[in-house]
């Protein structure tokens, strides 16, 4: 009971300061603030959000990290938000019976939620590449099904279980092709990085390693910097 009431505090507290963070920022955005009379520069933010399938391998076997971030991009320097992400992976065949028929299944789930900070290291004109640091908090489970004579029978395990990550990303973004200039908010990103846990209440998750991704991107940031830009020439 114990165990159950401090994980309670846990996940608490995680969405206490996500909620700070999505609510402190965009106020800041709103307001300028004066020290000793002088004004301070106001903050610009933009949204930003993304897919965000990652590839890897667990026990040597290949999975899929499927994920959405969501975050805001501030003052084009860097972005900074939340995502979530999960993954499952079966195997079977741990215990056989004396014909070789499988009589157990285990499936590894885990799910779990990231704060990220993610600072430019350049942004062209077709090209950007930036960094990614990220935090998670989540819960990996642990389903294992025995196939009995009178029946099968599943034990469910949940730990918890606190990922972190490392990374380099990086954004080709789609020239405008005979005028169609939506095209510029489109492109493709290329991602990788290591991932290792912070905690982790069983070992046995074998989280630690690479992870990579391949695939398009949409700039939303982009979008609100024409939209911007067009209510000033229209002044």
């Amino acid at each position: 009971m114990r165990k159950n009431y401090t994980i309670k505090i846990k996940y608490t507290l995680f969405y206490l300061f996500i909620a700070i963070l999505l609510g402190v920022l965009p106020a800041a955005a709103q307001t300028t603030t004066t020290v000793d009379s002088l004004p301070l520069k106001r903050i610009h933010l933009k949204p930003t959000t993304d897919f965000d399938q990652r590839f890897s391998y667990i026990d040597n076997k290949a999975i899929n990290i499927w994920g959405y971030r969501i975050g805001v991009v501030v003052d084009d320097k860097y972005k900074v938000g939340i995502g979530g992400y999960m993954t499952e992976q079966e195997t079977e065949g741990i215990i056989v019976d004396e014909a070789g028929t499988p009589q157990n299944k285990l499936k590894k789930s885990l799910y779990f939620g990231t704060v990220y900070f993610e600072p430019f290291l350049f942004r062209k004109k077709r090209w950007e590449m930036s960094l990614l640091f990220e935090l998670g908090y989540g819960n990996a489970i642990l389903d294992s099904t025995d196939i009995l004579k009178s029946g099968t029978q599943t034990k469910t395990k949940t730990e918890l279980f606190i990922p972190a990550g490392l990374g380099v990303s990086v954004n080709f973004i789609i020239p405008e092709i005979k005028g169609l200039h939506f095209l510029t908010y489109m492109g493709l990103n290329a991602m990788v990085g290591v991932r290792g846990t912070v905690f982790n209440s069983n070992p046995n998750n074998n989280y630690n390693g690479l992870f990579w991704s391949v695939g398009t991107a949409i700039f939303i940031d982009k979008i609100f910097t024409d939209i911007k830009l067009g209510k000033k020439r229209k002044v």
